[in-house]
């Protein structure tokens, strides 16, 4: 019966010894005992004084387990030096540290007993967050409920800019269909902020000019706006204006024609862009699977290892070519758009001055 019960004692040593040792508040804690190197020895025979010290590291692991602390320690920063911060300890799920340069979670080696910051820093609303709670502004704080699983996979986790590479070399087409997009429309996004313009104050301006039959004037306020659109078709209109309504229509018409290619200009171009970047996604999509199925063919699919790169590459090179073509397209068709205002804006003041030149000389 003693026997069995000093095997007792020393499994349940073990145990609380194992739970001390993977707990990472033991990290900051030297004064914490070992209990496996007390007892599990068979020359030692575990006495009371065993089992209180026991039945205190089982309390004293309940009451850590509860405990949300933060304290100043040293940890092993991103670099590999050891460095003083603050850090946040959740029970024994998750620590998180705070330093003068960055904020960031921590892991834990228990080996050596040791905290180290994560190789990869959180998002900027989890430092942000971390940092609040810290300093008691907020009663929420993101946890790895798994003890590091989570934040191991955050480290693995890969952005948009670090995925690229693995879709091999159909993604640098795209990512210049990409380059000469953004061109396209910082351009067509400049060209028709500089030809914004009142054309409705202008068209006010010629009627009252028309009416008292001072056409210089006319033509003066469309030399002052010369480098826009519609005053050239207005300008046009009046230098045809002693002419038959019919021809002054004409001339405007062939007015709004010669502006028209101007606003029209990369629109087609980068319409066929946002066309041609999801057809290259697909064509690294079949290239990448091309090169799964001969891996399979060469070496089976025992290790999904050796299939994963042209997995990589036929999954990347669909993500990219959608990324890049959806704003593509929703630039074309905001453009054309604006372009299509712009033109049916000159049509219609080119109504407007036939009116006003029919109403103000006879004109037919």
């Amino acid at each position: 019966m003693i026997n069995e019960l000093v095997g007792v004692i020393r499994v349940n040593a073990k145990e609380v010894d194992g739970l001390i040792a993977q707990n990472l508040q033991t990290a900051l804690n030297a004064s914490v005992p070992s209990f496996l190197e007390a007892v599990a020895q068979d020359a030692h025979f575990p006495g009371m004084d065993d089992v209180r010290a026991l039945a205190k590291g089982v309390f004293d692991q309940i009451a850590a387990t509860g405990e949300v602390a933060v304290r100043k320690g040293t940890i092993v920063d991103r670099a590999g030096r050891n460095v003083d911060a603050e850090v946040l300890f959740i029970g024994p799920f998750t620590a998180a540290y705070r330093t003068a340069d960055e904020t960031g979670f921590c892991n834990y080696a228990s080996s050596g007993k040791t905290l180290y910051a994560l190789s990869r820093l959180p998002t900027r609303r989890m430092q942000a967050a971390i940092g609040r709670y810290m300093d008691g502004e907020s009663d929420s704080v993101p946890m790895d409920i798994s003890r590091g699983g989570a934040l191991r996979q955050l480290t693995h986790e890969l952005n948009l800019w670090e995925q690229i590479p693995k879709g091999g070399p159909i993604v640098w087409p795209i990512l210049l269909i990409l380059a000469v997009g953004i061109l396209i429309v910082i351009e067509r996004v400049i060209f028709l902020l500089r030809n914004r313009f009142d054309a409705d104050k202008l068209v006010r301006a010629i009627e009252s000019n028309g009416l008292a039959r001072d056409w210089q004037a006319c033509t003066a306020v469309c030399d002052q706006h010369a480098a826009i659109p519609v005053a050239r078709v207005v300008k046009a209109g009046l230098e045809c204006g002693d002419m038959q309504r019919e021809e002054v229509e004409n001339a405007l018409q062939e007015a709004i024609l010669k502006e028209v290619p101007p606003m029209e200009r990369f629109l087609s171009t980068l319409g066929m862009l946002a066309a041609i970047a999801p057809l290259l996604g697909l064509l690294g999509t079949v290239t990448g699977m091309i090169d799964t199925f001969h891996v399979i063919t060469l070496h089976g699919t025992g290790d999904p290892r050796l299939m994963s790169g042209g997995i990589s590459e036929a999954l990347v090179t669909t993500m990219l070519g959608l990324t890049v073509a959806i704003p593509l397209m929703l630039s074309q068709t905001l453009l054309s758009r604006s372009v299509d205002k712009r033109i049916g804006e000159m049509e219609e003041k080119a109504v407007a001055l036939v009116n006003i030149l029919h109403k103000c000389r006879g004109t037919r």
